[in-house]
């Protein structure tokens, strides 16, 4: 039988598997693996992926800050099993990788690389021999040798239409260019509203409500009227039961 903090981490991958409505068959074969390098029996490897089916899964955040590296690498491994990172995808990835001070671009370029190496096939070492030499008439020429085909075109990772914000130079104002500023919802700064947005989305309505009234110093009751607007303004944004809590000790 695992320990418990192996299976968190399983349930963290499998929760993030699930956090764009499907478990696509590329995800579920890097979970196979990730099972088997925990040691995972195939029976509680299928009890977890059935429960993050059912949503009865969530994302612990492990203690120790190497942990919390590790599992974000894993993290990323999963969610681009597929060749795309979708959008609710992305905003989980964006919020554990805020656990750990790393920044967006700093997060778009490890998404990246993980895609990237995906994408790439695998290199083989050919050992080729030497014909013996042969003698030549002057009435026979040397056969020319053939041209090799050309490597196929490399093409990028593929991301979903606005799954991830637009790539830019690491200057100290990378956060706010890095959100869309076309909305306004009660003269709310741009970064400050996209973070609104992501605890409407992850957290509980009681959860989010609070959050929203210490971001914004405001009583409960306009926390509770600005979380509808954001809600109005937004119309694809729409909460889910997933939360990120601490892991318990």
């Amino acid at each position: 039988m695992v320990d418990a903090a192996t299976r968190r981490k399983f349930e963290a991958l499998v929760s993030a598997a699930f956090i764009d409505g499907m478990l696509a068959a590329p995800e579920r074969e890097v979970l196979r693996k990730k099972a088997a390098q925990m040691n995972l029996p195939v029976r509680e490897m299928n009890e977890i992926i059935a429960m993050g089916e059912q949503r009865k899964l969530s994302v612990s955040i492990p203690p120790s800050t190497m942990e919390r590296e590790a599992l974000l690498e894993d993290l990323i491994e999963v969610v681009s099993a597929d060749g795309r990172v979708e959008a609710p995808e992305y905003h989980l990835l964006a919020r554990f990788a805020e656990t750990l001070k790393i920044s967006l671009p700093d997060l778009r370029t490890r998404v990246n690389r993980r895609m990237q190496a995906m994408s790439e096939p695998p290199r083989r070492e050919t050992v080729r021999s030497s014909p013996p030499p042969s003698r030549q008439t002057p009435l026979t020429a040397a056969p020319k040798r053939a041209e090799p085909p050309p490597a196929p075109a490399f093409q990028g990772p593929q991301f979903s239409a606005d799954a991830l914000p637009p790539m830019v130079p690491p200057t100290a104002k990378h956060v706010d260019a890095a959100f869309p500023k076309d909305v306004n919802v009660a003269d709310i700064p741009p970064v400050t509203l996209q973070l609104l947005r992501q605890s409407i989305m992850f957290d509980t309505e009681s959860d989010s409500i609070a959050n929203i009234g210490r971001t914004l110093s405001v009583p409960p009751s306009t926390a509770t009227e600005i979380r509808l607007k954001i809600l109005a303004a937004f119309p694809d944004l729409k909460p889910v039961s997933h939360q990120i809590r601490p892991a318990r000790k």
